[in-house]
């Protein structure tokens, strides 16, 4: 069956300092999935075992091959916690298998260590269930499902396993079992009893084992699903207080005497002391219980809820039958009332939570298209607080070229430096679109989720156009020249070279010979950004143990693993041949992506419509981008 709520799941593997491949370019080989059973376990339904399957054509490895990062702790919030990419994935007898480089930035150094050392050992790999398949139902125990169709996402550093027969080093070559994890709360290690059972003549040491584990496991669900029932029954006259429900379920360690104990403890932190006075206490309203539980239901139809919704009694409803409910609750009678005339009076009167609903939503839709979007300009640029949409001057100060002997009893004097700034100024950017009666009537959802998606994914790549255009466009800087050039910046190649080991060398000595006044800056170029004609050029060069230009030759590569490579068809627009070289923003100065207050995401505005039957939004995004420094940059026409 599809899947349709493609939430992202992950499976956990531990990660061994054996399996460090090259310790100098931080290559690391992992197993990140196997076809173990793992029991799933969630708020809103019973448990069931989820089998990942390895045949051909179950897994979509697209992801992982085109450079899929890997994070810590899944964080995707700021670049420092992109700590690595994933340089290839590959299936192998039943199992996931990849090579991931970690980087060589300054913050990673501290992870790079407890690698090394065996401290940081868990690696967990997210990914999407696109369609499963029921392959054996059960009554007194988990139904299995086998994942027929899923995609992995990336690959992150994190804390606890959940498939412990994966992970580095894993099944890669014969080795003694490892101790296996105990059973967790929400993701419990199926025994090998769920599998098909294998013919043996006698039980021997790892059937026993299975035996034991599977016991253990059993016990283990039924009394976690007798805990959490009896919680709940606690809570059942308390829904005041769910938050304290919620946390007392997450936490295996308590059971319900200690719930009890919180429950009356919040009971007690609510009550005042008894006045003279009268005093009335009021919770949520029905309207205010309404507009919750059906843009909770609305997301879940959708496929864009997220971990704060909830399933609620409103998930089977339709559009139509949302906007009838959004004006019962508020009292107004719909009685008589067509389908046209019924969406009209859900949209225009002044008590109906109909459009609030659509709009929380559609903004929802908005931002998951915005972190979709296939960009990579951020991990080459910098990101800026704009306060207004004035241009603003970015100075960047020289730097003192030595500092001066001082004999005993001499005197210290004053350094000069010098002062150069680009501007930047933010432009508005955005687009309308309309969710319509006829939409409503007709339950088309994708009226507010995937246009209002696409709509983010395009603002994302609106910024990306800005960024780009300036490598392509060559601007011209504050002190009169383009940003590329080869006499007045020397950033430029005097003559086109492809892609090698030659060229790439020379771009990058001509960088670190870049000065300010009589000073060497000494400056390291750490991107290499090609087109995607030259994708398979640039790769091949960055990961190439020796000099790809000379055939059947062991004279090796001087610039492997020198540069990661980012890659955009937007250079291609302009030139297949031209490739750039550019360094660490966290470190030098090189393309400012500025937002007005810092915020690096679009906004979405409603009001009611008039040139439409219905409501008409509008996504728009503050945003510019500058060249800060020419030194930083490097340009070859290619050839």
């Amino acid at each position: 069956m599809p899947n349709k709520n493609p939430e992202i799941l992950t499976r956990t593997l531990e990660l061994t300092s054996r399996s460090i491949l090259d310790a100098e370019s931080r290559l690391v080989r992992l197993s990140f999935s196997s076809e173990e059973p793992v029991t799933r376990q969630s708020f809103f339904s019973d448990p069931w075992v989820e089998i990942l399957g390895h045949e051909d054509g179950e897994v979509d490895l697209e992801r992982l091959n085109n450079g899929a990062p890997v994070l810590y702790n899944h964080d995707r919030s700021e670049g420092a916690n992109r700590i690595g990419v994933v340089e290839r994935a590959w299936l192998e007898n039943g199992r996931g298998y990849a090579e991931v480089r970690f980087s060589k930035r300054a913050e990673v150094e501290g992870i790079w260590q407890d690698i090394r050392d065996g401290i940081l050992r868990n690696v967990s790999v997210s990914y999407r269930i696109i369609e499963r398949k029921l392959i054996e139902e059960h009554k007194d125990k988990p139904d299995v499902y086998r994942v027929i169709r899923w995609m992995p996402m990336e690959v992150s550093l994190v804390d606890i396993p959940a498939d412990p027969t994966v992970g580095v080093g894993r099944k890669l070559e014969a080795a003694s079992p490892e101790p296996q994890p105990q059973p967790t709360q929400k993701e419990n290690l199926m025994p090998a009893s769920v599998k098909e059972p294998q013919a043996r003549t006698e039980p021997d040491l790892e059937t026993v084992r299975g035996d034991a584990m599977a016991e253990g496991a059993k016990r283990a669900l039924e009394a976690e699903k007798k805990r959490r029932g009896d919680i709940r029954a606690l809570f059942d006259n308390h829904p005041d207080h769910d938050k304290v429900r919620d946390a007392c379920l997450d936490n295996p360690e308590v059971d319900v005497n200690e719930a009890r104990k919180q429950l009356l403890d919040a009971i007690g932190k609510r009550e005042e002391p008894v006045g003279t006075g009268q005093r009335i206490e009021m919770g949520q309203t029905e309207v205010e219980k309404f507009a919750r539980a059906a843009e909770d239901a609305i997301a879940f139809r959708a496929g864009i809820a997220g971990k704060d919704n909830q399933a609620s009694e409103f998930r089977g409803y339709t559009m139509l039958e949302l906007a009838r409910k959004s004006l019962e609750v508020r009292g107004v009678r719909v009685s008589g009332l067509d389908k046209r005339e019924l969406v009209a009076r859900a949209f225009t009167h002044s008590g109906s939570d109909f459009p609030k609903l659509l709009e929380n939503n559609a903004r929802k839709a908005m931002l998951r298209g915005y972190d979709e979007a296939e960009e990579v300009f951020q991990q080459f640029t910098r990101v800026g607080n704009l306060s207004d949409f004035k241009a603003h001057s970015r100075v960047g100060l020289g730097v003192f070229e030595t500092l001066d002997k001082i004999p005993e009893g001499g005197e210290y004097k004053h350094g000069t430096i010098g002062e150069r700034g680009e501007n930047i100024q933010l432009a508005t950017y955005g687009k309308l679109f309309a969710i319509t009666r006829q939409a409503i009537i007709n339950d088309d959802l994708t009226a507010f989720t995937d246009i209002p998606r696409k709509m983010g994914r395009a603002a994302s790549r609106t910024v990306g156009d800005l960024v780009w255009k300036i490598i392509t466009s060559n601007p011209t800087m504050s002190d009169g020249v383009a940003l590329f050039h080869a006499g007045s910046h020397k950033n430029l190649a005097a003559a086109g070279a492809a892609i090698s080991a030659a060229s790439v060398g020379a771009g990058r000595t001509a960088v670190r010979k870049q000065k300010d006044g009589s000073a060497t800056l000494n400056i390291r170029t750490s991107y290499l950004l090609a087109p995607a004609a030259l994708e398979d050029t640039a790769r091949v060069l960055m990961a190439s143990e020796t000099d790809p230009a000379h055939t059947n030759s062991r004279v090796p590569n001087p610039v492997r693993d020198s540069h990661e490579v980012i890659v955009d068809a937007r250079l291609d627009e302009v030139s297949t041949t031209a490739w750039y070289l550019a360094a660490d923003p966290n470190i030098y100065d090189t393309i400012e992506v500025g937002y007005l207050d810092g915020v690096a995401a679009p906004f979405l505005d409603q009001q009611d419509g008039w040139t439409v039957d219905g409501v008409e939004y509008k996504v728009r995004i503050d945003a510019a981008a500058a060249a800060l420094d020419f030194r930083t940059l490097y340009k070859n026409p290619g050839a």
